[in-house]
């Protein structure tokens, strides 16, 4: 075992020794130095290049002209930088350990090839200063790239279109577009100018390769710096716990939303999406991942027509068809049809229809369709049917209908309808269909304290709307002789206002009924079914009373049950009185009732 310990120690610290080797090696071309000589040998200033960077140069004396003379200038620049300016694209440059190899550069000027290779560094026009984070890309081809931590860049493309331009974007300065006039391998320091109010000449430049029409309406680009540059060498080849809920759901709302464009991309792919503001356009693309796409690291960036995701996606909308394996995630909008195994995820905008076996998430606006087996969410407005196996959220107002077997939230319904279990709405002007429905501003809500003929004493609490209402209610007697213990029950309502105080309600409720504490303890209780009006009198801001009339029907009871001795609440029986003989019968009651109302 002591082996096996040494074994791997040693194994792990040459590899630790290697990789520091490499990240050192990796640093050399980008260590900077101050130097000036003037008509002096090559290999005399290459020697005092070694002695200023602490690296040493590897060439062939034959390939590398070491006795011609050269002068140079250069003030706290990197070494690639120096050795650009002394051969002149002549020679290439390696890195290994602590060495810079200098190679030929063997490319014949008659020679036609596939690609050629840009390089440079990306650099604050104002200060000079390496500019890191900048994205370097071609519309055409997605070809792009990031410069590195030292603002160095480079970036392979094609020799065959008849044009090749050049985008570079970062954020908070102005983005450049340059023309590529030859096809070489060719050394290119770009500048930018920071994005200030006393910017320049600008003009902006249309990278967009689609019409503007309804369907795909063109996106504004900022503006930027349109060049054209010449050539010279060629080279080497980033508190809410004491709000309420309503007020924590748009905060934990407007705070994803900030950070979804990142959410679904690789490092280099939200860098991107944080440069770029310009929009691309594609047919087609497919991708098994979302870093591995046809779009590449510009996915975040591109519009598609059809998309189509073996695994999982991601892009910046979709025109007419997307399809993902598990799931799909788009920063802008949707239109036409999105399908997926397990979820979408849209930044902005759906128009159209999404399914997603698990769960939708749109954080802008949708019309049409959403369907879910489990879960939907919306955060801005919905026009059409949000249907979903348990859940639907929507943030925004509600035009349309939302389905759902468990619940429904939305934040103002001005047409359609709430039809679920649970609804919640902010306000509505419909009325919610459910077992429970709470409508916060506008909605009906009653709490009520009642005697009647069958129990003393009555709890009750009616939510929902004027139009349809559920009613959850309690009713004691408790030792009172000849009684029932107890009854609990549930139902539904309706109520219309008359104007100066004055309502009409009619409800309906299934109670259970216990005769006694035994019939309650062996779970064997009878049923009364309960059709009430009534006439609701307002008595102040919070306060009403309401009596009425009711009808009821007792079944399962054996025992029968006491005529109510209260001659305000007599019981008027229909087909006979109560006796042991029967266990169904009926009578007309009545209610009296103290009501409690919120402030609506």
């Amino acid at each position: 075992m002591k082996t096996f310990y040494y074994i791997f120690s040693l194994i792990l610290i040459g590899f630790l020794t290697s990789v520091s080797s490499k990240v050192q090696a990796q640093e050399l071309l980008e260590k900077r130095i101050s130097i000036r000589v003037t008509n002096q040998s090559l290999d005399n200033v290459l020697r005092q290049i070694e002695n200023l960077g602490g690296f040493s140069f590897s060439y062939n004396p034959d390939i590398v002209e070491i006795k011609s003379r050269v002068s140079i200038n250069a003030v706290n620049q990197s070494v690639r930088e120096i050795l650009n300016e002394l051969f002149k694209g002549k020679v290439i440059f390696r890195e290994r350990h602590k060495y810079i190899i200098l190679l030929r550069n063997t490319k014949k000027e008659e020679e036609t090839p596939l690609n050629f290779n840009l390089n440079g560094y990306i650099i604050n026009k104002k200060t000079g200063e390496k500019l890191a984070n900048a994205s370097i890309y071609e519309p055409v081809t997605l070809a792009s790239t990031i410069s590195n931590q030292y603002g160095y860049y480079r970036i392979r493309l094609p020799t065959t279109p008849s044009s090749v331009r050049l985008e570079i974007r970062k954020d908070q300065f102005i983005g450049q577009s340059v023309i590529i006039s030859n096809r070489k391998n060719t050394y290119l320091p770009i500048q930018l100018n920071p994005d200030t109010i006393k910017a320049l000449t600008f003009r902006q430049l249309n990278i967009v390769t689609k019409s503007d029409t309804l369907n795909s309406p063109r996106i504004k680009i900022p503006q930027f710096e349109y060049t054209t540059t010449i050539y010279v060498s060629s080279d080497t080849i980033i508190e809410t716990d004491s709000l309420p809920l309503q007020n924590k759901l748009r905060v934990t709302y407007q705070r994803v939303r900030k950070d979804f464009s990142s959410a679904f991309a690789s490092a280099k792919q939200a860098i991107n999406t944080k440069n770029i503001t310009d929009t691309l356009y594609r047919p087609v693309q497919s991708s098994i991942l979302p870093f591995i796409s046809t779009n590449r690291e510009l996915s975040g960036n591109v519009v598609n027509d059809f998309s189509f995701n073996v695994f999982a996606g991601y892009s910046l909308g979709t025109n007419k068809l997307e399809i993902g394996g598990l799931f799909n995630a788009d920063r802008g909008h949707v239109k036409g049809v999105q399908l997926a195994g397990i979820g979408n995820f849209v930044g902005n905008n759906v128009t159209g229809f999404q399914y997603a076996s698990a769960l939708n998430v749109v954080m802008g606006n949708v019309k049409g369709l959403q369907y879910s087996t489990l879960l939907n969410f919306t955060g801005g407005n919905f026009k059409g049917v949000q249907w979903a196996g348990i859940g639907n959220v929507m943030l925004g107002e509600l035009h349309g209908w939302q389905i759902s077997g468990g619940y429904n939230y939305a934040k103002k319904v001005k047409s359609g309808h709430q039809l679920s279990a649970v609804n919640y709405a902010d306000s509505s002007a419909t009325t919610s269909i459910g077992l429970f429905s709470y409508i916060r501003k506008n909605g009906y809500r009653r709490y009520e304290v009642s005697s009647d003929e069958f129990n003393y004493f009555n709890t009750t609490f009616k939510t929902g709307m004027n139009a349809f209402y559920n009613i959850f209610t309690i009713g004691f007697n408790w030792k009172i002789a000849n009684k029932p213990f107890g009854s609990i029950g549930y139902g539904f309502g309706t109520a219309a206002n008359l104007g100066r105080g004055w309502m009409f309600n009619a409800d309906i409720t299934a109670n259970a009924v216990a005769i006694d504490k035994v019939n309650l303890k062996s779970h064997n209780a009878a049923g009364l079914f309960r059709l009430t009006t009534g006439i609701e009198r307002t008595t102040g801001k919070r306060f009403s009373i309401a009596f009425g009339p009711s009808l009821n029907l007792l079944t399962g009871n054996e025992l029968g049950t006491s005529y109510d001795t209260r001659k305000l609440l007599s019981t008027f029986w229909l087909g006979g009185k109560p006796g042991h003989t029967r266990k169904n019968y009926g009578w007309i009651g009545f209610q009296v009732a103290v009501r409690f109302r919120d402030k609506l």
